[in-house]
């Protein structure tokens, strides 16, 4: 961009470091460890407004580093995973963040003063939601930190999920910014902003009013079956030895006492009238030599109380020739297995072998079973195989070792069961929360296993899913955004306008 162009695309603003500054402490506040809901919303307006007043270039540095410091500060929690325990890895890990997401902040700044009237608010939030996707397909953490998923606690705006998927979310939030922007641009004239604003209102009032509306039309299921979730105390687990995974026979030892005091707790919630039990991830594990037998202890156990058995584990081959799997096996009353994934999310950066991006499902008398592990919930696109093959229940086994992602984790599962129509039964180790959702993401059961010693959850769960038209067309409308975005790029760049124009009244 030439200086000319430069100058006619720099909006004067003597505040603009103070805008910096605010953008920066808003931004650290709705990501990360904190995630609060309205600092989503306003930290792109402030960002967005120190952009703009600012040469592109160094603006851009600046944004970087106030992005670095943000994400650093928000994401400190990071620093507990083994591959980001050290500075160095960490440190290296935020430029990424911070590379990452100043793209939409860039597309709005280099596109929004091309782009005539109020379609100038769409640069952001449609590169926002092609970033963000894009990212997660390529990412071994999916989509885990997106923008979106800290509107968690308003039930009624997160039911725009069932139709857009987290998507639909992201734009929203995203849009907010640079409409806020194009409002201050024409100095909050009302005469000039009262069409773009109430185009925008009037957007985020129906997805309000689509999302309380579907929760207010949601009448009792009557069909329910009894799911428990079980998880060993701190002093059954005791401390494994330096030599678990080297000594065979160490882990032999260790994983047969867990086996043990794991079917011993199946068989207590069996007798209290449990008709699903779920282990969490990595419950017990076992040898490779080893499996077949503990397969044949979960079928007679299964198969004299009459449950569904779900169990995960870790199976270990100390051969040398295999990765160790981490798994979840699910098996019927009948003593058949009818579900066997092996985990896919962040399971290649962790030294498991790496799963296909596949979700099993089984039909039961309690309607469709479906299977996943822990990070499996943060890839949208691989858990809508649930909605689509027709689940009525999504188990995920889990062992979160962090407390802060454990807490982002739990609140970002309920997500795939609005999107997909989906009961969720969410069994944790010990690290974070269980809990069970009926398909609309509310809450019928808890427990904050860091804060309990009896680790067990019990919940009537619905056996029938909820219809959401995320569930057939899947992440249309995040490819919709990317299409978008590709459209607007080529507006701006062959029939937009040169520089930025005054403010006007219209919104075209």
């Amino acid at each position: 961009m030439s200086k000319m162009r430069q100058d006619a695309a720099v909006t004067t603003d003597r505040r603009s470091y103070l805008w910096l500054a605010l953008g920066t402490v808003l931004l650290a506040f709705s990501t990360g460890q904190s995630s609060v809901a309205f600092a989503a919303w306003l930290a792109p307006v402030f960002l967005i407004r120190f952009f703009r007043s600012r040469r592109a270039g160094r603006g851009y540095l600046l944004l970087l580093l106030a992005l670095y410091v943000a994400y650093a500060v928000a994401w400190r929690s990071a620093m507990s995973f083994d591959i980001f325990e050290q500075w160095i890895p960490y440190l290296l890990l935020v430029v990424v963040m911070a590379l990452n997401g100043s793209i939409p902040f860039l597309a709005d700044r280099l596109l929004a003063p091309r782009l005539k009237g109020f379609a100038a608010t769409f640069a952001f939030p449609l590169a926002a939601v092609a970033n963000w996707y894009i990212y997660g397909l390529i990412s071994p953490m999916g989509s885990f930190g997106t923008t979106g998923y800290e509107q968690y606690s308003n039930g009624a705006l997160i039911q725009l999920a069932s139709v857009t998927g987290l998507w639909g979310l992201t734009f929203l939030v995203s849009w907010f910014g640079p409409v806020v922007n194009w409002a201050w641009e024409r100095s909050f004239d009302w005469a000039k902003i009262r069409r773009g604003v109430v185009a925008f209102t009037c957007v985020v009032a129906l997805a309000l009013l689509f999302g309380g509306l579907r929760l207010s039309f949601v009448f009792p299921e009557a069909e329910t079956v009894r799911a428990h979730g079980v998880s060993l105390s701190d002093e059954a687990t005791g401390e494994a030895p330096e030599d678990l995974y080297t000594n065979e026979a160490a882990y032999r030892r260790v994983t047969q006492e867990l086996t043990d005091l794991f079917f011993e707790a199946t068989i207590r919630e069996a007798r209290a009238g449990a008709q699903i039990v779920l282990w969490p991830e990595q419950a017990t594990g076992v040898t490779g030599g080893d499996l077949d037998a503990l397969l044949a202890r979960a079928s007679r156990v299964a198969r004299e109380r009459g449950i569904y058995l779900a169990m995960g584990m870790e199976v270990r081959f100390f051969d040398g020739e295999q990765e160790p799997e981490n798994r979840l096996i699910v098996v019927d009353p009948a003593g058949e297995i009818i579900i066997d994934h092996l985990k896919y999310g962040a399971a290649g950066i962790s030294g498991i072998r790496q799963g296909e991006y596949v979700v099993e499902t089984a039909d039961t008398p309690y309607g469709t079973l479906a299977g996943i592990i822990c990070w499996d919930a943060d890839f949208p696109s691989t858990v809508n195989q649930a909605g689509r093959k027709g689940a009525d229940i999504l188990l995920v086994a889990v062992a979160e070792p962090i407390e802060a992602v454990a807490d982002l984790h739990a609140r970002q599962s309920v997500f795939r069961a609005i999107e997909n129509g989906v009961s969720l039964v969410r069994q944790d180790a010990a690290g974070g929360w269980s809990l069970t959702t009926d398909p609309y993401g509310r809450v019928l059961a808890a427990v904050d296993n860091r804060r309990t010693s009896e680790r067990v959850m019990v919940a009537q769960v619905p056996t029938h899913r909820a219809f959401t038209l995320y569930s057939v067309i899947g992440d249309l409308f995040a490819w919709l955004c990317a299409v978008g975005f590709v459209g607007i790029l080529v507006v701006a760049v062959v029939g937009g306008r040169k520089s930025a124009p005054p403010p006007d009244d219209d919104v075209r």
